[in-house]
């Protein structure tokens, strides 16, 4: 189960992008997912705008199959993601999100992909592109997670590394 991760990405981005989406679930359900993933991600921006990392990390896979991508960083373990979480929201108490949810794109009754946009007091312009999977308790939490600066100039790690 290693390298999951890597295969929900390959299979939503390469071939789920050329594909219509999982004829398994029916428009109602779809819908109904749509809902359930845009509230988990809206309950994410809300809890960095609390900066309480333990709230925050309660939106992740809690698991060493999690992975994050920046532009210029890739973390792979949610204990790894806590340790940013961490010393960037105590060093930046002030910093507020916003997001807008431009799509999501439902892959199967157990995974999702969510593309959003919006920014940050610290940046102008963020995107992210998360990809979440539902637990056997029925939650969404982010397995994948990729944040990009589309303006900014490159940076060499994560500004909370």
């Amino acid at each position: 189960m290693r390298y999951w991760v890597s295969a929900v990405l390959f299979t939503t981005l390469l071939v789920g992008g050329c594909q219509p989406a999982s004829t398994e679930l029916s428009d109602a359900q779809r819908a109904d997912i749509t809902s359930q993933v845009n509230e988990a991600v809206g309950g994410l921006f809300g809890a960095l705008n609390v900066h309480d990392p333990d709230q925050i990390l309660s939106h992740y896979l809690d698991s060493d199959d999690f992975a994050y991508v920046g532009t210029m960083s890739i973390l792979v373990s949610r204990e790894a993601l806590a340790s940013v979480v961490a010393s960037y929201h105590s060093r930046h108490p002030e910093v507020t999100f916003t997001h807008r949810i431009v799509h999501t794109q439902v892959v199967s009754p157990t995974v999702a992909v969510v593309f959003s946009e919006g920014g940050s007091s610290d940046a102008e312009h963020l995107v992210w592109t998360h990809v979440l999977v539902r637990g056997e308790d029925g939650r969404w939490v982010v397995a994948y997670e990729h944040e990009a600066w589309p303006n900014a100039e490159p940076l060499s790690r994560h500004p909370g590394m």
